[in-house]
């Protein structure tokens, strides 16, 4: 019995020095916590963002003008063009030409998450 208390304390020893060991940086040097992050920077673009970039994007291949206060007049044949369903893959493509970015995600409340190398 006592053997077993005396090899269950042991081991729980080494257990929690190879923890603080890999929690140093001994046997693992990876990145902390803090610089996991450092090689990217992130973008965040809400819905109303990316609507505005997809409607411009569509508007400039269609020559449709842009008034100075944002205003896009689209014809009504162009309705399946400027769904939202045909818009979102242009959108996200046009984010990802302009700097590089690389789309990662998106959340539940419509925020497209984006990343690129610094």
């Amino acid at each position: 019995m006592k053997n077993t208390i005396v090899a269950l304390l042991v081991t729980i020893l080494f257990a929690v020095l190879a923890n603080l060991l890999v929690g140093l940086g001994v046997f693992n040097p990876a990145p902390s916590s803090g610089e996991a992050g450092a090689s990217h920077e992130y973008q965040v673009l809400n819905g109303q963002q990316m609507d505005a970039i997809g409607f411009r994007a569509v508007a400039a291949e269609e020559g449709i003008e842009v008034s100075e206060e944002g205003e896009i007049n689209f014809p009504k044949e162009m309705v399946d063009k400027i769904a939202k369903v045909a818009m979102l893959p242009r959108t996200i493509i046009e984010v990802e030409k302009d700097g590089g970015w690389e789309f990662v995600s998106v959340t539940g409340d419509n925020h497209y998450i984006f990343r690129r190398a610094r």
